[in-house]
């Protein structure tokens, strides 16, 4: 009985040292898992903090970018507008040059008709025997 009584004794003393082991190393326990945690939640709001400061250099990139070629735009725009009214320009004066080039020619068909004519006479006037006028 003594053994048996010792033993239950030698169990007890077992099992409360491994509870008393146990409620020591739980809080440890507890702090390394917390400390684990913590650290991935570190790494994971490093990874999110790198995405986004490449996404603000993006964005600042292509707010430069699109400043550059709004300022291209207007330039642009700018430009066709002063080249269109040139070309009205040039073509009214073109149009201008033309008609007083028709004009002309008109003048010059009615100078050879009638230099023309004048010559006509003449021949006409030297085959008779007369004298011209």
């Amino acid at each position: 009985m003594m053994s048996q009584s010792a033993e239950k004794i030698a169990n007890s003393t077992i099992i409360l040292a491994i509870a008393r082991l146990s409620m020591v190393l739980s809080l440890p326990a507890i702090g390394l898992i917390f400390w684990l945690y913590t650290n991935w939640q570190d790494e994971k709001l490093d990874k999110i903090s790198t995405r986004v400061e490449n996404a603000e250099r993006a964005s600042s990139s292509a707010n430069e970018k699109a400043s550059d070629v709004s300022d291209r735009l207007i330039a642009v725009e700018t430009k066709q507008v002063q080249d269109a009214a040139a070309g009205a320009r040039f073509q009214s004066e073109m149009l201008g040059r033309m008609d007083r080039m028709q004009d002309a020619i008109v003048e010059l068909s009615n100078s050879v008709s009638a230099l023309t004519a004048t010559v006509q006479a003449l021949a006409e006037n030297q085959r008779e025997g007369r004298r011209p006028p």
